[in-house]
């Protein structure tokens, strides 16, 4: 590496630690290219400065650094910002031309982006700057279906972001991609993961509880499947039907391993049925219709442990690209080169992490029944 490649090295590290000291130093002797792309991490200085580091982002975009610059995976300064939840960062960027709506390689807007790594601010911030709810990335998916599929702790912070979205006029019944993988809602989505607060957003705007895909599995298939108890009570409580059957003639009962749930369930299923019996005795007779059986399903009170516990923003667990679980409705896969820049919970630095911070490559997903 050559002497001025070595200096642009050392200005990017400059800039995602922070140094902000250095960085003028740099820019003042003015031989630094702005926009040149680090060898060692495949992107430019304005795209780690962006993962928090608004004072060194108005450095550079007053020195001319491009804001709609892309890295090698195609994400621009204001998807990292989104990402690693910097709202200050991407107010900047937007400030400075970045459009709002930008998408990358695989079609996530920095909204997708927000809505999966659970970064409300962000969010916010973006649905003020008129961010569109709508648009899908390549898998079909929404900011609403990435928000129900996340695998970002703090359930509670979720929540809160899939009531934005909806409040922002998204669909909540949209499916996904059925090119031979998940077509599925974003209450299928939220009953795969466990995240009751999505899923009670979604029922209380008033989504298809009964929806299902091509498998003919309803949320609380997958619900059972997964063995999410809290899941299951939520959804039996709202009054989602248990006698839907997949396209292997099976109930969502029959997913269940854990034997007080299957209890629950077919005592569910028995009611139902008794409710459906009872309702067309109504109609033969010419008996005024009673209440549609899912809206009596409302009072089943089937006794399940409740977690409770509060999780808050400090309980939020950002996770390379690598280290996602892979599963039959989740399969990431990356190969995130290089570093980001971060600190210790003492202030003092650590290595960065991942400064290709990405949105996610999806692999094909196979039915797991």
């Amino acid at each position: 590496m050559g002497q001025a490649a070595s200096r642009q090295e050392a200005f990017w590290e400059a800039c995602g630690f922070g140094h902000k000291d250095r960085v003028k130093k740099f820019l003042e002797e003015g031989d630094i290219d702005v926009n040149w792309v680090s060898y060692t991490h495949d992107c430019c200085p304005i795209h780690v400065a962006s993962q928090g580091k608004p004072e060194i982002v108005r450095m550079l975009l007053d020195k001319g650094a491009n804001v709609n610059v892309k890295d090698v995976r195609g994400n621009l300064p204001i998807h990292h910002a989104a990402m690693k939840g910097h709202s200050e960062v991407v107010q900047i960027l937007l400030d400075a031309g970045s459009e709002v709506n930008t998408q990358e390689k695989n079609g996530w807007t920095p909204l997708h982006c927000a809505a999966y790594w659970n970064r409300i601010d962000v969010v916010k911030c973006l649905l003020k700057n008129s961010a569109d709810v709508s648009i899908q990335n390549k898998d079909e998916r929404t900011a609403l279906h990435e928000t129900a599929r996340s695998q970002a702790k703090g359930d509670f912070q979720l929540g809160e972001i899939a009531q934005c979205l909806i409040e922002a006029g998204s669909d909540v019944n949209a499916k996904s991609s059925d090119l031979g993988e998940a077509d599925f809602t974003g209450l299928m989505f939220a009953s795969y993961h466990n995240h009751p607060e999505v899923a009670t957003a979604l029922i209380q705007a008033g989504c298809e509880i009964n929806a299902f895909g091509t498998n003919r599995w309803t949320a609380l298939h997958w619900a059972c499947d997964r063995g999410h108890e809290e899941m299951v009570f939520l959804l039996l409580e709202a009054g989602i039907d248990p006698t839907i059957r997949g396209w292997r003639n099976e109930l969502a009962s029959d997913r269940c391993t854990d034997n007080e749930m299957k209890e629950m369930v077919m005592n569910a299923v028995n009611m139902f049925e008794e409710l459906s019996i009872l309702d067309r005795k109504d109609s033969s007779v010419g008996k005024p219709k009673g209440e549609a059986v899912s809206t009596r399903m409302k009072n089943i009170q089937p006794t399940v442990k409740r977690d409770t516990e509060n999780k808050s923003v400090d309980d939020i667990v950002v996770k390379t690209q690598s280290e996602i679980t892979t599963d039959p409705v989740n399969s990431e896969k990356t190969s995130g080169q290089g570093n980001s820049v971060s600190q210790q919970s003492d202030g003092s630095e650590k290595q960065p992490e991942s400064a290709i911070c990405h949105a996610e490559d999806e692999n094909k997903v196979m039915d797991d029944q």
